[in-house]
């Protein structure tokens, strides 16, 4: 992997301990369950494809056996002629030895004799009589050495003990007396200084009145910290004295200075109120002409459509009282919250609407809805409740509260609302506001029950139902509205009302989203207490039946501004509420209006078209749907503030003295005991003839017993010859020779054997057969006391296993004297066996190849030491998908998980040696390519546990290692390339027993994302170093590529007009490519596809008009696109959040208004365009703008594909339109009158101008490169629409609120 050194690090190599959390394991299931065969869509380089073994330090597989070496395992333990042996042990001398040392008088009686043995068994006998013999006596010399020991260690623990004690008693008499003496001289000295303080404070102070008293400190005479704690009550009262005296000097002082002080913080106090006065009467001066400038413009635009039609200045605000105390009277009956609760669960099955709770009170006039709904006494309440909202189906959103109440037609009910925080008239608080409620008697088709919501909070309105009589004829619904308002004191508010006085403060009430639809109509009929003032451009105006609605059929669709979706326009947050809405003017104290819900036939202006439900829900509310005028400030600018002045008095100090402390009490000392004397004890040795045994036995370094077991390759490990103790008595020995056929693969450690094995000459055949012959200082040993028994040293062959997945059978022969024939001895020896872990090739007991596999045997490896040595890697995505090959996205991150294999090191009996060599794992990631997330690695092993004893290491280049770091890379074989991290066992035994013996599988996850700006293919290979060998795993391609968006101008007639001068009547014909080919199979994380697919055009606004009408978008076979909506924003904070981030990834922004191109489900749009990766052409057509054709000038075009949170930029288009040809001035007739036109000889000069070719410096613009590639980490939502947003903007910014519509809709919220 190419080295790129963009890394943090120290040195050469950072290495840390810290692992991060990150989600789930990604891909262990998976990995385990594939850890041999590549699914389907895996794409893999794999190591040599005919080996299982993917070492890289050592050879591949054993040779055969040699002839000698299956002769020798044939003829195991076979044996000619006989020795006499001797065996008495060694452990009694050693028990006399001890025994000695410890000075016990030891006694040894005469040898017994136990005669000849001619077999094992009855050398075993006899050795076991003699053993049993001996250790009786040794137990009995240890039982008398331990109790003398024990003797002797009880009398030096006292004596230790008392010395001991006696050294603390005179060190603690020490310090009490050191202690003791520091007390006593802090005491002298503060009397001392109490005396030097007095004469001071007296020579300064004269008159000052000074107290002295002693201050008791209890001291324990036989406590060091006691005499420690006197020292610090002494300082404290040291301490004290000083501050007193500093105390009393200092207040002398103050008490001079306090006057003048106090005198200056009056006049400051004074000068403070003063700048404040200042600055508020300056607030009110520039309100005053805050309010001139808003008169100004209200007059300018009282014309234009969406404002006021009238200059009012609107000094009313009652807009939102979350907290308002809500009082109901003049009711029927009040519905209990409970009650209220259960009716709408009834309207909400009625619906068949489930689990959607419906919790409108205009729902009680819905059709199919119980009549007798409202008449239901159980669900009555003495006093008016409040219901809070369990869901989102109601007009205030989720734990709202309002109540309900019944009446009847003609019966008015009465609210107040009180506790008023946020509502003012002419800046003055609102305490109060009561609003009479009536269905009024001349209402037609409605029976006489009537059902209120009320609201707690005014702004969220008043809810009315009532019933059909018959609900095939029309109905007409009045409602009679009288609001009172109640100043701070409780009086009540007269507003005054004079049309078209600019100046005066009035109420003004919203008349807001007055609809009209096929089947029925909302109109107000205004009085002479409530004025209707007009918006400019409104479809709300007056009629000659008195009353004010819409002048269209269905006035809130759009049509009239070229959209078309119900309702689309009653949103206080459409730029075109204006269009349903109007004001009142109110007028006294008691002003008055009503609200008639009726059939356009009732009315009389047209033909209706089916019925609606007699309810409405309205608003009383001072928000009105165009701009108003706000009043002045009432305050009045206030005269500042005149400014007034004050004598000095004596002193006293009171002061400490302590007495002095008592004189210490020492502790007396213990004392010491004499030595025990030493006890007598006997013993006899053993004399015994047999025949001698010799054994193999095969060991690691560690002298742990692995016959049969698995090692590690490349382990020492040692055979040891061994050869029971020659016995006292015997013949002269002549020569001894012993020989062992070496298994094939075997590599004798030469030096360390003939190290170990100084009393033996050492030689090797061609095959590696090893013969030893005893030296003659061996021999002069074996026959330097034939009275005794003499052991021969274990012989060690030291060596290490060369082959992975192979079998180390072996055993010795022994020849005494020249063996039988020349009456000696011959002996064959046992057969031992080591194995090293690995797949064989072929294996009989482990049939199950992955290359070819036996349908007829299970899928599990008979003996898992024999499985195949090789890490594993794959990548994958977020969601757990194995994209080995796959296209990534540029900045993806790439979840790899590896796989560590230790299965076939199940049970290993490796030594502490090939342990040390160390166990490592190596990530050899494409540097170039990505940044790893290593805060998010995490390495776990097999049953998902996280891994402890690694260290990680980053390692800048292999050339960086040094120490032990670089023997293990170098010894294992292993050549990694560029940067890369190595995970090391910081302790390799507790690694090894961890894990590695257990056969422990673990897993590496390193995710890792894409570098910015890089393309191309890369690749990502792990290694395992086990026991210091190396092994390396399949290589994990994958690859980037950028996509590259492009954008031209085109005429009507399809040719490009990049750059080109263009008539004012030139449609610009934009065509902006999408371009997904690059994506093509790609399988990115569900968190990047859910980051949403866009284009974005950043359209010069003011040169040109979107033709929204002639909009296509068509992929590269021409057919439409699905699934893809464009909005337009007026600038990029009002676009989506998604959008806003990857201009601010890439330090971008836009001119101003954008046309934004979105996927409305960007996983559906994924599936069908990115995934197979298309080319999506967006066509607008766009007109020169007639203002700006007049002016002329230039304009550019720039547009951008987002994909996965990615920012792409076109090339900027650039036209332009001529400018007009100024008239002819007089002014041109002066330029010739100044003669200097004979300076035409400096005319040439300018011929250097002729430079004026940087005039093609607008070329470069049209050619903008396409900006690099930056990353973009968040997703934003949609905002709202924005002021030029087109009709089909408008209708999929509502799709959302249109999918959750009911069977019937329901009523909006009328304002006023």
């Amino acid at each position: 992997m190419k080295s790129n050194l963009d890394t943090k690090a120290y040195g050469s190599i950072r290495k840390t301990k810290r692992w991060g959390t990150c989600g789930v394991i990604l891909g262990l299931a998976a990995l385990m369950g594939t850890a041999q065969i590549a699914q389907a869509d895996e794409v893999t380089d794999a190591t040599p494809a005919a080996v299982a073994n993917t070492a890289s330090n050592l050879k591949d597989s054993q040779s055969a056996p040699t002839a000698e070496n299956q002769a020798t395992i044939q003829q195991a333990n076979q044996a000619e002629g006989s020795v006499s042996l001797s065996n008495n042990t060694g452990t009694l001398e050693e028990a006399v030895a001890k025994a000695q040392a410890e000075g016990v008088n030891v006694v040894k009686d005469a040898t017994v004799d136990k005669g000849v043995t001619t077999n094992l068994e009855a050398t075993q006998q006899a050795q076991s009589e003699i053993a049993a013999a001996q250790n009786e006596q040794k137990k009995q010399i240890d039982q008398t050495t331990s109790d003398y020991v024990s003797q002797k260690k009880e009398q030096k623990q006292v004596a230790d003990t008392a010395i001991a004690n006696n050294n603390a008693i005179r060190a603690e008499n020490q310090a009490l007396q050191a202690a003791y003496e520091q007390a006593n001289d802090a005491a002298e000295k503060t009397q001392e200084e109490l005396k030097k303080t007095k004469e001071a404070v007296k020579k300064e102070f004269p008159d000052a009145k000074i107290t002295e008293t002693t201050k008791n400190i209890t001291v324990d005479p036989n406590s060091k910290a006691s005499y420690d704690q006197y020292k610090q009550a002494v300082a404290a009262v040291q301490n004290a004295n000083q501050q007193a005296v500093a105390d009393h000097a200092a207040k002398v002082k103050k008490d001079a200075q306090d006057f003048a002080k106090r005198n200056q913080e009056a006049k400051d106090k004074v000068d403070a109120e003063n700048k404040v006065i200042t600055a508020e009467n300056q607030k009110i001066l520039d309100d005053q002409k805050r309010y001139e400038k808003e008169l100004a413009e209200a007059e300018k635009n009282k014309t234009k459509d969406g404002w006021l039609s009238e200059v009012a200045t609107q000094a009313l605000v009652y807009k939102n009282e979350p907290n308002a105390k809500v009082d109901v009277k003049g009711v029927t009956n009040y519905i209990s919250a409970q009650g209220l609760g259960e009716s709408f669960k009834d309207i909400t099955r009625t619906m068949g609407l489930g689990d959607q709770l419906q919790e409108y009170v205009t729902y009680y006039s819905f059709p199919g809805v119980s009549h007798d709904l409202s008449q239901k006494s159980d669900r009555y309440s003495s006093k008016f409740e409040f219901y809070e909202t369990k869901g989102t189906f109601n007009y205030a959103g989720k734990g709202s509260r309002l109540g309900a109440v019944t009446a009847k037609v003609g019966q008015t009910v009465t609210v107040t609302y009180s506790g008023l925080q946020n509502s003012t008239f002419k800046g003055k608080p609102i305490s109060r506001m009561e609003l009479d409620l009536t269905v009024l008697s001349d209402s037609g088709n409605i029976k006489s029950d009537v059902v209120y919501g009320i609201h707690q909070n005014p702004t969220y309105g008043i809810e009315v139902a009532t019933l059909h009589k018959d609900s095939n004829q029309d109905y007409d619904l009045n409602l009679s509205v009288k609001p009172r308002f109640y100043d701070e004191n409780g009086k009540q508010i007269v507003f005054e009302d004079t049309q078209n006085s600019s100046g005066q403060a009035k109420g003004l009430l919203a008349l807001s989203s007055l609809n009209s639809y096929k089947n029925h109509v909302e109109a107000l009929k205004p009085s002479d207490s409530a004025r209707f003032i007009p918006i400019s451009g409104s479809s709300i105006v007056k009629h000659h039946n008195g009353y004010v609605y819409s002048n269209e059929k269905d006035n809130s669709n759009g049509n009239h501004f070229g959209l078309n979706k119900h309702n689309i326009l009653d949103d206080k947050n459409s730029p075109y509420f204006w269009y349903v809405s109007g004001a009142l003017a109110l007028k006294g104290a008691n002003p008055e209006y009503t609200l008639r819900i009726t059939s356009w036939d009732k009315l009389g202006d047209r033909k209706g078209e089916g019925r609606w439900t007699p309810s409405i829900w309205f608003t009383v509310t001072s928000e009105l749907a165009a701009p108003s005028v706000t009043p002045p400030s009432p305050n009045k600018v206030k005269p500042l503030k005149p400014f007034t002045p004050e004598k000095p008095q004596p002193s006293e100090l009171s002061l400490q003295t302590v007495a002095l402390p008592p004189k210490p009490q020492p502790k007396p000392e213990e004392k010491v005991p004499g030595k025990p004397q030493p006890p007598t004890v006997h013993y006899n040795d053993y004399k015994l003839s047999a025949q001698p045994q010799i054994k193999k036995s095969v060991q690691n370094a560690d002298g742990v017993d692995v016959d049969g077991k698995y090692v590690a390759k490349n382990s020492l490990n040692k055979w040891i010859l061994n050869v029971e103790a020659l016995p006292a008595g015997r013949p002269h020995t002549t020569n001894l020779v012993a020989g062992d056929p070496t298994p094939s693969g075997f590599k004798p450690e030469v030096d360390l054997i003939k190290k170990d094995n100084p009393n033996w000459n050492i030689s090797f055949d061609q095959n590696n057969k090893l013969t030893i012959k005893a030296t003659e200082a061996l021999l002069k040993a074996v026959n330097g006391d034939l009275s005794k028994a003499y052991k021969i040293a274990p012989f060690v062959y030291w060596g290490r296993p060369q082959n992975d997945a192979a079998d180390y059978v072996n055993g010795f022969e022994l020849v005494v004297n020249g063996g039988k024939d020349e009456g000696g001895y011959t002996r064959k020896s046992n057969i031992v066996k080591i194995s090293t872990p690995g797949k064989k090739n072929p294996d009989p007991n482990n049939p199950n190849d992955p290359k070819n596999p036996d349908p007829t045997k299970p899928n599990t490896p008979k003996d898992p030491n024999r499985t195949a040595i090789q890490p594993e890697k794959h990548n994958y995505n977020a969601e757990g998908k194995i994209v080995d090959g796959k296209a990534m996205a540029p900045e993806a991150t790439n979840h790899y998980v590896s796989k560590m294999t230790n299965l076939p090191y199940k049970g290993d009996q490796s030594a502490k040696e090939a342990i040390q060599r160390g166990f490592g794992f190596i990530e050899d990631y494409p540097d170039e390519a990505v940044n790893p997330l290593e805060s998010q690695f995490k390495v776990r092993d097999a049953e998902g546990k996280e891994v402890n004893g690694l260290k990680m290491y980053h390692v800048l280049s292999k050339d960086s290692l040094t120490g032990s770091l670089k023997k293990m890379v170098e010894d294992s074989g292993i050549s990694p390339t560029g940067a890369f991290y190595m995970w090391v066992a910081e302790k390799p035994e507790e690694f090894y027993q961890a894990y590695v013996k257990k056969g422990m599988d673990l897993y590496f996850h390193t995710p890792m994302r894409n570098k910015a700006g890089f393309t191309g293919e890369y690749k990502n290979q792990v290694h395992q170093i086990q026991f210091g060998n190396g092994y390396y795993s399949n290589i994990v391609k994958n690859h980037v590529s950028i996509p590259k968006p492009d954008k031209v101008n085109k005429d009507k007639a399809g040719v490009v007009i990049n750059g080109k001068t263009l008539t004012p009547d030139t449609v610009n014909y934009y065509e902006v490519k999408l371009d997904y080919s690059k994506y093509k199979g790609i399988e990115p994380d569900q968190s990047f596809i859910k980051k949403g697919f866009f284009g974005v055009d950043d359209y010069p606004e003011e040169a040109l008009d979107i033709d929204q009408s002639g909009i296509q978008m068509l992929d590269e076979d021409g057919k439409e696109v699905k699934g893809l909506s464009s909005k337009i924003y007026s600038n990029l904070k009002e676009a989506p959040e998604s959008v806003q981030e990857a201009f601010k990834a890439k330090n971008k922004e836009p001119k101003g208004a954008i046309q934004v191109f979105s996927a409305d489900d960007p996983e559906a749009f994924f599936e069908s365009y990115v995934k197979t990766g298309k080319v999506v052409t967006l066509r607008v057509p766009m007109k020169i703008k007639e203002d700006f054709a007049k002016k002329g000038g230039e304009y550019k075009n720039t547009a951008y594909q987002i994909d996965f949170g990615q920012l792409y930029e076109t090339p900027t288009v650039v036209n332009q339109v001529p400018k007009p040809e100024p008239k002819p001035d007089p002014k041109p007739e002066p330029k010739p009158e100044p003669k200097p036109e004979p300076k035409p000889e400096p005319k040439p000069e300018p011929k250097p101008e002729p430079k004026p070719e940087p005039k093609p410096q607008p070329k470069p613009e049209p050619k903008a490169p396409i900006q690099e590639v930056q990353k973009v980490d968040s997703v934003a939502t949609l905002p709202e629409t924005g002021e030029h947003a087109s009709a089909e903007l408008l209708l999929a910014g509502l799709a959302m609120a249109g999918a959750a519509g009911l069977v019937y809709s329901k009523r909006k919220k009328k304002e006023a």
